[in-house]
């Protein structure tokens, strides 16, 4: 029989903060387009050196007054997830799938825990959209680099 769990693991979950606001004077118009504006952020941390990894995410919606009064919610989540490679997972690949992997699984609890908590709210549930986390980890190593290169020059 093959072994169907896949090598990276969640282990356990943790919500740091969750923040819902329902904008009660929200009315669109018919065929009117909700629009919000969103800030994801992440960290990546290892217990010394051992497959075991901790996410930080932090995800924000609408956060300044004039967007929030153009939408339905204002939310603002801060989750850490906990994942553990299986010890046969090669070291080279770890961040190759802990990255996007793990970001995805992360972002999804955070989904979830979101829609529970609107679902009984004025506007309905309120899904997070979906991120395109290869271009959201692309433009933050862009940035990092950006800011050694600075650095650098500063020295």
């Amino acid at each position: 029989m093959s072994n169907i769990l896949a090598k990276l693991q969640l282990r356990d979950y943790a919500l740091i903060l969750l923040n819902v606001e329902a904008n009660p004077d929200f009315s669109p118009e018919d065929g009117d387009q909700v629009s919000s504006t969103m800030g994801v952020n992440f960290n990546f941390f290892r217990k010394d050196g051992e497959p075991k990894f901790k996410i930080e995410l932090d995800v924000n919606i609408n956060p300044l007054e004039k967007d929030f009064k153009k939408a339905e919610y204002r939310v603002h989540i801060k989750l850490w997830s906990f994942l553990e490679f299986d010890p046969s997972f090669p070291e080279s690949d770890i961040l190759k799938l802990l990255i996007p992997n793990g970001l995805a699984m992360t972002y999804s609890i955070a989904r979830g825990i979101v829609g529970q908590a609107t679902g009984t709210s004025l506007h309905n549930k309120f899904i997070l959209p979906s991120v395109n986390f290869v271009e959201l980890i692309n433009d933050r190593v862009a940035r990092e680099k950006k800011s050694r290169k600075r650095k650098l020059v500063k020295k």
